[in-house]
């Protein structure tokens, strides 16, 4: 009975591994070419503040304290 059990523990072996043999084999047909991925230019994290004068703003008791006469 053993005797069995390895015969067919081999057999099996050898089917599997022509089988994983067969699977790897050189494939002919190569893929498509990749597009050529876009170029990012990194910008600067923080950009340095715009010179740029800023108008006055008007406190906010000024516009409570007017009178109309």
């Amino acid at each position: 009975m053993k005797f069995l059990q390895k015969i067919i523990f081999l057999v099996g072996l050898t089917v599997g591994l022509t089988l994983t043999a067969s699977a790897q084999r050189n494939d002919p047909k190569k893929p498509p070419p990749k597009e050529k991925p876009p170029v990012v230019t990194p910008q600067p994290k923080n950009p340095p503040p715009k010179d740029e004068p800023k108008k006055p703003q008007k406190p906010a008791y000024e516009t409570v304290g007017m009178r109309f006469d």
